[in-house]
């Protein structure tokens, strides 16, 4: 299979000789941040249910939180499904904020996201970009598919934040 390298069309990257990442490498990496992700939501969920006693059940699939309960009143239900909802953003904002680029899933899958137009990847860009799964998963994860057709490899959140994954060189 052939390495397709950056399609230098954007200014400030300083590193030309970049190699995008692959499909498999960038899904293994989502699907470990995934279950963190769920695990980390299991984790608070059993927290609150512990300190407040939540009467109802708190589901995380498809990067949406779901809370059920028959005695929960709406805006307590909706207050949940935000503060659940925002677990996947701060873990994915924060984790690439602070580690340049990459989460728990990118470091073991040797992959890093890097921004088209900055040297360091801004919070603003990792917020953008948490953002964007969202919306790469609607209409049947076709904001994910456009890995395959983009030059760049580019899926719909990468668009978004103005964003590359590439593999991450071997450190000698």
């Amino acid at each position: 299979m052939k390495i397709r390298k950056y399609v230098p069309q954007y200014p400030v990257i300083a590193d030309k000789d970049l190699t995008l990442a692959r499909f498999w490498p960038r899904a293994i990496a989502i699907i470990i941040d995934l279950l963190i992700i769920g695990t980390l939501v299991d984790e608070a969920a059993k927290i609150l249910n512990h300190l407040h006693e939540i009467p109802g059940n708190v589901n995380f699939h498809n990067f949406h939180v779901e809370v059920t309960g028959e005695k929960l009143m709406e805006s307590e239900k909706t207050f949940l499904e935000i503060f659940f909802g925002g677990i996947p953003i701060l873990y994915f904002a924060l984790c690439m904020y602070f580690t340049n680029g990459k989460t728990i899933g990118k470091w073991i899958a040797r992959v890093r996201v890097v921004s088209i137009y900055h040297h360091r990847i801004s919070f603003w860009h990792c917020v953008e970009r948490a953002l964007g799964y969202g919306a790469s998963g609607l209409e049947g994860g076709l904001g994910f598919l456009q890995i395959f057709w983009n030059p760049n490899r580019m899926c719909l959140h990468d668009r978004i934040a103005e964003t590359i994954v590439i593999r991450d060189k071997k450190k000698k």
